[in-house]
């Protein structure tokens, strides 16, 4: 009998319809020639990533639809947005007058088996300096129906991670369902300036959408799985908790959640963006994020999503600090909003309100009108947002975090005086209350501030000069979330797992890769429970 020989095999075009056609060629038959054709699962579970704060693309939303937030490479953002005034920085990221860009940088491949090219999958429409490695590496993983036992879903067998919570092994059999499916990769790009409620119901309308694409092309579709990144954690709870999206979704994968708030958020809108000492890097994105309260202040007061990450009544009592020599203030005691947020008339309030409107009227009545529109958004749709998601979870989370001392983060926030050594002598027997303190320079906004401090008791002085300070950061974490606010409480998750990352880059640690393959793999397995599973 003769040798049977075979041809490379056909891969499959799609019509519009999404239905495959093969392109077969006659051969000699003495020559046996066996032809095979490529056929891909025609069960889909839309797979779809969720980016943090500033991590995707904004455009102007009028006729020319400029593109102002675009993350192709930093260098491209530090062009654009290096040392921008607070007064410009204001008008441009409006989220009144701003929406998602499509446009950005991405990886592109041939897949037409997905029905959607990359680009109409989303991936332009975020940050690809931040996520553009990942996303690649996910969908070529997802993809991987040629190599058999060498594909990064078999090697998952071979290996193993010690996590806190919950197990990631997976069995042979639980590995083997997964290429039964196909695993479009898409991300979905928000408007990180406006309230992340309202992403969430941007998110709900863009589920809709896929499911119903890949069953109009014939394909079984039910539910999708999220992987989220930092804040896009907090859209996927809204969605999936409070706006009723739970049985549309699997599971969710939180990569580096702030799930409690970010301390970090006040310590910017009080001085900035933080960075290290002698850090060039850092002192760089620090000058394109907002190096001063001014520029942050500008933008963070009008912009609800980046506000809702704020420490709400969850992360904890205490967390901001005044600290006078032996004395130590803690707020809040009871509630951040009416101790911290609110405070139009304390120097330790979170928003400035010279610096809301930079460039404008200083007079009395300018500036009360400003704050009561920012007060508005705290009232309206910063707190009942924090609030609402208290607790809330998908009941197939999977989260991954930092708690690394090399990467300190914000969990308190400390304000430490330093007194001039002459007035505190002469005031030795006075009690000094910088919480009451006055500020003496409304032009500060680095991390010092200048304050006349009442004094108690008797004697020629009413008040003391003193300089607070604020601290560097403390706590264990990637940088910006702390260790306390990105260790979800273990009855809320299938699985947690610590990982040393910074903030940023997070998605791009092979560890945290494969956490996230493992947890798609467990996740897969609830379609057991649907209607459809065959």
């Amino acid at each position: 009998m003769s040798e049977e020989k075979t041809t490379p095999k056909i891969e499959p075009t799609f019509d519009e319809d999404g239905n495959a056609c093969y392109q077969l060629f006659s051969t000699p038959k003495e020559k046996n020639i066996v032809q095979q054709c490529v056929v891909y699962p025609d069960r889909v579970i839309p797979v779809i990533f969720i980016p943090g704060v500033m991590g995707s693309n904004l455009r102007m939303n009028d006729k020319k639809g400029k593109s102002i937030w675009r993350l192709d490479s930093k260098d491209e953002l530090v062009l654009y947005w290096f040392g921008e005034n607070g007064k410009t920085r204001r008008k441009k990221l409006d989220p009144k007058k701003t929406t998602v860009d499509d446009g950005g940088k991405i990886d592109d491949k041939k897949e037409p088996f997905l029905l959607k090219t990359r680009r109409e999958r989303g991936w332009g429409t975020v940050g690809y300096e931040s996520y553009g490695t990942f996303l690649d590496w996910l969908q070529n993983t997802l993809n991987d129906f040629e190599n058999g036992h060498s594909n990064e879903r078999t090697n998952l067998l071979k290996t193993a991670l010690e996590l806190e919570v919950g197990d990631t092994s997976v069995s042979k059999e639980e590995v083997d369902l997964t290429f039964g499916y196909l695993f479009p990769v898409f991300a979905m790009g928000y408007n990180w300036l406006q309230s992340n409620a309202v992403s969430a119901d941007a998110l709900n309308k863009y589920i809709d959408e896929k499911i119903q694409f890949y069953r109009l092309k014939g394909r079984q579709c039910e539910k999708v799985i999220l992987i989220t990144y930092s804040m896009g954690g907090l859209v996927a709870r809204h969605y999936t908790q409070i706006l009723g999206g739970e049985n549309k979704v699997l599971g969710v994968i939180h990569g580096v959640m702030p799930a409690l708030g970010a301390a970090a958020t006040y310590r910017r809108m009080k001085a900035g963006t933080e960075n290290a000492a002698g850090n060039v890097k850092g002192w760089g994105a620090a000058k394109v994020l907002g190096s001063d309260a001014e520029t942050m202040t500008a933008v963070l007061s009008q912009a609800p999503g980046p506000l809702q990450l704020l420490p709400g009544r969850e992360y904890g009592l205490g967390w901001l600090k005044i600290i006078d020599d032996k004395t130590i203030y803690a707020l809040p005691n009871e509630c951040p909003y009416s101790e911290i947020y609110l405070k139009q008339d304390q120097w330790w309030g979170l928003c400035e309100e010279q610096f809301i409107n930079p460039g404008t009227s200083l007079n009395s009545v300018d500036l009360d009108k400003d704050w009561k529109k920012f007060a508005i958004i705290l009232k309206d749709e910063v707190k009942p947002f924090i609030e609402g998601l208290s607790g809330k979870y998908h009941p197939q989370s999977w989260a991954f975090y930092s708690g690394d001392e090399a990467y300190r983060a914000y969990g308190d926030v400390c304000w430490r005086a330093n007194t001039p050594r002459a007035e505190a002598w002469l005031n030795r027997n006075r009690q000094r209350d910088g919480l009451a303190g006055r500020a003496l320079d409304k032009t500060e906004m680095s991390a010092k501030r200048s304050v006349s401090s009442p004094l108690s008791g008797s004697g020629w002085a009413t008040g003391v000069y003193q300089t607070y300070e604020l601290l560097p950061a403390e706590e264990a974490g990637d940088g910006t979330v702390p260790v306390r606010s990105g260790r979800i409480a273990e009855n809320s998750l299938k699985a947690r797992f610590q990982v040393s990352v910074e903030h940023e880059p997070a998605f791009q640690d092979l560890k945290a890769q494969q956490f996230t393959l493992r947890a798609l793999v467990k996740i897969v397995q609830q379609i057991k429970n649907t209607l459809r599973f065959e």
